[in-house]
């Protein structure tokens, strides 16, 4: 569930793609180097350069290739998702820069 309409856009070097342990979907950790979220206020995740970001990757055509991007510099759309318990960071859209 989504807490409220949030967006993050990040640049970063991918360092992590690792399948999920159920086997669905992956789970990445990017090295972020700058921020462009277009509204402050709407970016739930608030990632800092220098900080490691860990999200989630839904199984989706255009983001399969996450693991060919390791290394590379990447712009990841993000947004969080939670609920009562808790909740993670997941990619929208994941491309190499």
């Amino acid at each position: 569930m989504k807490a409220k309409s949030n967006s993050t856009i990040v640049t970063g070097t991918l360092r992590a793609c690792v399948a999920a342990a159920d086997g669905y979907g992956s789970h990445v950790e990017i090295e972020v180097t700058s921020l462009a979220s277009p509204d402050p206020a709407a970016d739930f995740i608030q990632a800092v350069p220098g900080q490691t970001l860990r999200a989630f990757i839904a199984p989706q055509p255009d983001l399969d290739a996450a693991p060919a991007l390791l290394g590379r510099q990447v712009r990841a759309t993000l947004t969080y998702l939670g609920g009562p318990a808790g909740g993670q960071a997941v990619v929208q859209e994941l491309k190499a820069i």
